[in-house]
């Protein structure tokens, strides 16, 4: 899966001249928290709702409420947004996303191809592909088996057993575990009736320690 999937393709954007009260309308009109900012077709950088509730003239204190409001309906976007933010391709894989999110704490990302925006995603939008491949949304069991080495005959032989049941793999997730000197498999199945295929990996020798 890739993040070209899941964007919102043509998103709406704003220029760095537009004036931060503006910038909130659109968003309260279009309902969106994250107005990527474009000047001569080049992505200049990004303005959230947050950023835009926080903005506030300084200093703060020595100026009244009138002054206040007059100095915020002059602000402009350039002086709030999040410049050269960090972009992702089309055709990055979920997978790198997270990864760069995590990493950097960002939770959305401009999607440019070829130096053109061409749509925004959000960490929302990764999870929801996160699910999709997990196959969380469809009807069906979870098996964990935990013990095994690094030899793949062993998922072989899992997906071997599956197979022989005539049950879909919807998503199979492995991890290692350094601190056991193991891997943990996680299996999930198109299946109300996991038990028949639990005794099967347990005749093969397999360590179930989860079913559901």
């Amino acid at each position: 899966m890739r993040i070209k999937d899941v964007m919102t393709k043509n998103p709406v954007t704003v220029d760095s001249e537009t004036f931060v009260l503006d910038a909130r309308k659109i968003m309260k009109e279009n309902n969106i928290r994250r107005l990527p900012v474009v000047d001569k077709g080049k992505l200049a950088g990004i303005v959230t709702l947050h950023d835009l509730l926080e903005a506030s003239p300084s200093p703060a204190t020595s100026l009244s409420v009138y002054e206040l409001n007059y100095l915020l309906s002059k602000m402009k976007v350039k002086e709030i947004m999040k410049k050269n933010p960090v972009t992702l391709s089309p055709d990055t894989p979920f997978e790198e996303a997270l990864r760069v999110g995590q990493e950097k704490k960002i939770g959305s990302f401009p999607i440019v191809d070829k130096g053109r925006l061409v749509g925004i995603a959000t960490e929302s939008d990764i999870v929801q592909i996160l699910t999709r491949t997990l196959g969380l949304r469809a009807e069906g069991s979870r098996i964990t088996i935990e013990g095994l080495g690094e030899n793949l005959f062993d998922l072989e032989k899992m997906i071997s057993i599956v197979n022989q049941h005539e049950t879909i793999i919807l998503s199979m997730l492995s991890l290692s575990r350094p601190e056991k000197n193991d891997w943990l498999v996680m299996l999930r199945l198109k299946t109300k009736r996991p038990e028949p295929i639990v005794k099967d990996f347990k005749k093969a020798g397999f360590n179930v320690t989860y079913m559901a």
